[in-house]
């Protein structure tokens, strides 16, 4: 008796006992459920932390709530989760290829420390990889300065109105820009109406080929300057004398040549558009021919001239504080989209003076950048078959100075210099 009812006692205790506790997990649940649904408006969700996390750790996500399980048949199963779900850390243990996600739990204290560790290692590396770009940047900039710095202090050691030859580019094209033709042809050349250049000549390896360096020692004429048209004046020349003309030009660009440069240069001063200009080319053949046969050893002909422009056009600008005149080298092609090839004025050597006049424009933005006009093409020969390296220059026009055509000799110089002992191929 006793014992039967201590059994139903016990029994009825841990009846209640399991019911009080089923309430209380039941009330507990409850309770979860609305603080979740209570603070979802509030809770940043489930696919907006993982698409934060993705963007962190620099993974592509096709979707924001989706999710990859790995290791298993399953793991090319998507599985949807409710996007109220709380998140409090999506651990990557594994990065596919494609970039999806590959696990979700919750991590222990261990691996959320070993994740603050990585990321501190991590921003220290992206820190560590700048500063190097920087150092190496500026390094390469440090280097281009040190080079710019030079070429200003030479200039600025010199006298006052006193020209120094620039030691070192000041601008510079790319490879992938100059083995373009047409990119060749917009930046460097200016194309008459009546004629029209080949893609094929506008090849930078056959312009740069080209062998422009002089072969003969200075024991002997090297460079002939002379003028088709010698009555040019400019401004403010004075009538009659020649010294302020086109030819006195000519002088000052020959003795720069011969004094700062050591070329043997020979100044042919004849005169062959006195009575009219339209017959000069073909008058100058016989007085050229003539030199040359005297001179067989001279390698460069300058043929140079002063343009004619608009009364308002002015070609000016400044070289080491010196107003100077703009120049144009000059190309005949022995080609008119009318007649074709002028087989009656045969030139063989069209391709050199081409590849010849453009390492001078080359050489002349590098160094003096502003300073030359594009190269003008036109379709007839202008006595530049007698040699690979003749040249036809504009220096001006006739609304320049005396004072900036003799000033714009000194850079010319330079360069015709440089081309011709190789120091713009170095």
């Amino acid at each position: 008796m006793d014992i039967s009812y201590k059994v139903k006692r016990y029994g009825i205790f841990i009846f209640v006992f399991l019911l009080v506790l089923v309430q209380l997990l039941m009330r507990a649940a409850n309770d979860i459920e609305n603080s979740i649904g209570d603070g979802a408006e509030n809770r940043e969700t489930l696919g907006e932390k993982l698409y934060s996390v993705a963007i962190k750790q620099g993974i592509k996500l096709s979707s924001s709530y989706m999710l990859y399980l790995s290791g298993d048949e399953k793991s090319g199963m998507p599985y949807r989760i409710s996007k109220n779900l709380p998140l409090e850390q999506c651990l990557l243990l594994e990065a596919e290829d494609d970039g999806h996600m590959t696990e979700y739990r919750q991590p222990s204290a261990l691996e959320e420390m070993a994740v603050a560790e990585n990321n501190m290692a991590y921003q220290n590396s992206l820190v560590n990889e700048v500063e190097i770009e920087n150092h190496e940047a500026n390094v390469t900039q440090s280097g281009q300065q040190q080079e710019l710095e030079d070429a200003v202090l030479a200039e600025n050691t010199a006298s006052t109105g006193t020209f120094v030859p620039v030691l070192a580019p000041v601008a510079k094209y790319s490879e992938q820009q100059l083995i373009e033709p047409d990119f060749i042809k917009k930046t460097f050349y200016s194309e008459d109406p009546t004629t029209k250049i080949r893609a094929d000549q506008l090849q930078y390896n056959t312009l740069m080929g080209f062998d422009a360096g002089i072969k003969q020692d200075n024991s002997n004429v090297q460079i002939l300057v002379y003028h088709t048209h010698s009555q040019e004046t400019y401004i403010d020349s004075t009538g009659g004398d020649s010294n302020t003309s086109i030819v006195g030009v000519g002088e000052h660009l020959c003795e720069i040549l011969r004094t700062q440069y050591g070329f043997n240069v020979l100044h042919h001063i004849g005169e062959y558009d006195v009575e009219s200009r339209d017959y000069a080319y073909s008058n100058a053949m016989s007085g050229l021919e003539k030199v040359l046969a005297e001179n067989p050893t001279i390698e460069v002909m300058i043929d140079l001239h002063r343009d004619q422009t608009n009364p308002d056009t002015k070609l000016v600008t400044t070289v080491q504080d010196r107003p100077t005149a703009k120049f144009m080298f000059f190309n005949g092609l022995c080609y008119t989209n009318a007649l074709g090839t002028l087989t009656n004025l045969p030139n063989p050597y069209v391709q050199d003076n081409l590849s010849f006049a453009f390492q001078m424009q080359l050489t002349a933005e590098e160094y003096y950048p502003g300073l030359t006009r594009r190269i003008y093409l036109k379709g007839y020969r202008y006595n530049l078959h007698f040699r690979p390296k003749s040249l036809l220059i504009e220096l001006g026009s006739q609304t320049n100075t005396v004072e900036e055509a003799m000033n714009a000799c000194d850079p010319l110089a330079h360069i015709i210099a440089m081309v011709l002992n190789g120091k713009n191929k170095e």
